[in-house]
């Protein structure tokens, strides 16, 4: 059995005009959702196996947050291009990828993605994951390369207004 855990990325400001989608920050919101979400989830997280982020500006930092309170160095962050934007076709086709050896993946995106990539797996239709929102599932999978639609269950949902 393998976990996963999708994390769509805290509140981002759109109010520096000139600025790519890719490097809108946080907002004051999401650097205050972020925490409090890592800090309800650090014991959960703590143990996870290889965490991937988006390389958008929003998603590294949420990651880095969720870093600092479950003990992850930076360094152990992986970076992948192909999680911005990115369909939950796209989202499947980079967790096959994965390595065997990790019993768990931590995912940090965006949606549509995410919340797709919960409806395929988990036949769950949460309409829209919420910023900083975390969806743990569990896979009826031994390897990675097994991950297709209906092979999931989401087991946890959290999301700042629920932690308020």
């Amino acid at each position: 059995m393998k976990k996963l855990i999708l994390i769509r990325h805290a509140k981002s400001s759109w109010k520096h005009d000139g600025l790519s989608d890719k490097d809108r920050p946080l907002n004051k919101r999401g650097m205050q959702d972020a925490p409090m979400m890592a800090l309800r989830t650090a014991s959960a997280l703590e143990k996870s196996g290889v965490w991937l982020s988006s390389p958008a500006t929003r998603t590294i930092r949420t990651a880095e947050i969720f870093g600092q309170y479950c003990n992850r160095s930076l360094s152990t962050l992986k970076l992948n291009e192909q999680l911005y934007e990115a369909t939950f076709q796209h989202l499947i086709t980079e967790l096959r990828q994965l390595k065997d050896k990790w019993s768990s993946a931590v995912i940090f995106a965006h949606n549509p993605g995410l919340n797709d990539l919960i409806f395929s797996i988990t036949g769950e239709d949460l309409e829209n994951l919420p910023t900083c929102g975390m969806a743990f599932i569990d896979l009826n999978i031994q390897s990675w390369n097994d991950l297709e639609s209906d092979c999931g269950e989401l087991t946890r949902l959290e999301y700042p207004k629920k932690a308020r």
